[in-house]
């Protein structure tokens, strides 16, 4: 049974059109501002947006709702154990090194290329050191990452449909779908600071940053027709990276499947969505996941723990 409703931003955009006609106002012939025009809840936690008439099937329904619940698990314990270290002051297991060191360049005894004053597995609390910037430091900046995003999955997801055999608008700009990228797996639109007052598509765009950059920033989207290629793990693994787009403003330094990802220094890495993504999955999986780009590209749709 189809349950979805119009997307609250089409009805007030048809009713503004309505408006425009009546009192003899310009409107372009495509009104549209957006592609998608419905949207559903399939679970208390999970919400998707999707064009009229190219709603995903059951088995591709259900397994979206597998894998918000995954990433919602996933980044609650890596949240966990990064609070465990930087709270607790629990020691950092092996695991936990080897995926610092894969993912995000930590290597005990390395200076990040000269951006720590120490890197030192473990060390014990001293005053005289408070003030440095160490492997802690690094530590605190990735726990308050996992923290923000652990926050925003958990409250609620939104995932909004790619469709690009249909797509025929992209972050408010015509698009034609004959051109379309299939291999973008998900995404996350700049802020629209500006629209064409004559085409009703965006103009300018903008990356934010701060705590309001996940309100200013377009939603996550993914491909909802093609969840079934994905394991849950994997799944979860999209949303989660894109999320870092989404509320930490991160970059696409180098895909876990692309050989420039080992040549990642610190800084990059800090700043990198599949570092964020494959550290998590790796803590939920209790292995390091993604650790070659061989292994990233299997792992990419069929991850398990």
């Amino acid at each position: 049974m189809d349950i979805s409703i119009k997307k609250p931003t089409t009805a007030l955009r048809e009713a503004e059109v309505r408006v425009r006609n009546l009192v003899g106002m310009h409107v372009p012939a495509d009104p549209r501002r957006g592609y998608t025009d419905r949207m559903e809840a399939l679970s208390g936690s999970l919400l998707v947006g999707y064009k009229e008439g190219h709603r995903p099937s059951s088995p591709n329904r259900a397994m979206l709702v597998a894998g918000a619940n995954r990433a919602q698990q996933i980044i609650r314990k890596a949240n966990d154990q990064f609070a465990g270290i930087c709270f607790l002051r629990k020691k950092e297991s092996q695991l936990m090194q080897d995926i610092l060191a894969t993912h995000f360049k930590l290597i005990a005894g390395d200076d990040g290329g000269g951006t720590l004053d120490s890197n030192v597995v473990n060390q014990r609390l001293r005053l005289k050191k408070i003030l440095q910037t160490d492997r802690r430091t690094v530590i605190e900046k990735i726990r308050r990452a996992m923290l923000s995003i652990s926050f925003h999955l958990n409250t609620g997801i939104y995932l909004i449909d790619i469709d690009a055999d249909h797509r025929d608008i992209k972050s408010g700009k015509g698009v034609d779908p004959a051109n379309a990228d299939h291999g973008t797996l998900g995404y996350v639109s700049a802020e629209k600071t500006s629209l064409d007052p004559m085409t009703w598509r965006a103009a300018s765009f903008r990356w934010s940053s701060g705590i309001t950059c996940g309100f200013r920033h377009g939603e996550i989207h993914v491909p909802l027709g093609r969840a079934t290629e994905f394991t849950d793990i994997s799944l979860a693994q999209l949303i989660i990276h894109e999320a870092t787009h989404k509320y930490l403003n991160t970059d696409d330094e180098a895909y876990a499947n692309d050989p420039d990802y080992l040549n990642l220094d610190l800084t990059e890495s800090l700043n990198n969505a599949d570092s964020y993504a494959w550290a998590a999955v790796s803590l939920y999986c209790k292995a390091v996941k993604a650790a070659t780009p061989a292994l990233a590209a299997a792992d990419d749709f069929q991850c398990t723990k």
